[in-house]
């Protein structure tokens, strides 16, 4: 099975100048001054943590216990007993789930961020998964602060023989990531939306192996990266949309496996993003 893995997607490429598309293996969106603001990599260069195995086990235990414990729209600190010998604490948060469009909009209030009804006619909402930031990633703990979050966590989960102890942390108002799914009988349309705070260029990393076709097209206001994957017939459509503060930058996703969704329905759908 071929990977699928990254920040937005992380796919294979393979190009072939028959088919009318860029030959450049690796495209790159650009702003009005030539800055890139979006890039697509290799996999070979992905840059690669490396855990020990009782990170993995750890790591692997809190997010179970997010699964189990955590409701819709929350987050917490978890400390595991077992296989943590540095004392370590995990940060875990589940999204916020919507299947009602208003009360998706009542939520987002205030974000500069266009939540359709519809998408191109007859494409309906069906339901929204939204996190937000906790405000332990905004305004991150001191060292100290955080040894000593993790001691009182390790001294409560042995004074109720748990094998771990859990902290609930506020979620702020700053929305991380959005995904809406829009559907028309059994054909759906994904729109996903990162909020990119970072310095960092938001970035694609390849697999060479996957067959894939990637274009590069002039928008009206923006360029689009389009990419057919054909293994699977998805389709999807990247831009960047940079915020008025200059601080954040809006990453755009809409993608579609429906056999009926053209690359002129995805650019439809991208421009009108653009009002």
């Amino acid at each position: 099975m071929k990977k699928i893995v990254g920040l937005l997607i992380v796919a294979g490429m393979l190009l072939t100048s028959s088919t009318g598309f860029a030959t450049n293996k690796y495209h790159n969106l650009e702003n009005e001054k030539g800055e890139v603001v979006y890039q697509t990599k290799s996999l070979k260069e992905m840059p690669v943590v490396k855990y020990s195995k009782d990170e993995t086990k750890r790591m692997s235990k809190s997010h179970d216990l997010a699964d189990q414990l955590l409701k819709n729209g929350s987050a917490a600190l978890f400390y595991v007993v077992n296989n943590n010998p540095k004392g370590e604490t995990d940060l875990r948060f589940k999204p916020f789930v919507f299947t009602d469009v208003a009360a998706l909009r009542k939520k987002m209030k205030g974000q500069p961020l266009i939540i359709s009804d519809k998408l191109i006619g007859k494409y309906t909402f069906k339901s929204a998964t939204v996190f937000f930031d906790p405000i332990t990633v905004l305004n991150p703990p001191t060292v100290k602060e955080q040894a000593n979050i993790a001691d009182k966590l390790r001294k409560e989960a042995k004074k109720s023989k748990k094998e771990y102890a859990m902290m609930p942390v506020e979620l702020s108002d700053r929305f991380a990531h959005l995904t809406i799914q829009y559907a028309h009988g059994d054909e759906q349309i994904s729109v996903s939306i990162m909020n990119h705070i970072t310095t960092s260029i938001p970035t694609t990393y390849v697999d060479d192996q996957m067959k894939i076709e990637q274009e590069k097209i002039d928008g009206k206001k923006t360029d689009f990266l389009y990419t057919e994957y054909k293994e699977n017939e998805l389709k999807d459509i990247v831009w960047v949309a940079q915020l008025p503060d200059k601080k954040a930058k809006y990453v755009y996703s809409v993608r579609s496996s429906a056999p009926k969704i053209t690359k002129k329905n995805l650019v439809k759908i991208a421009e009108s993003y653009m009002k």
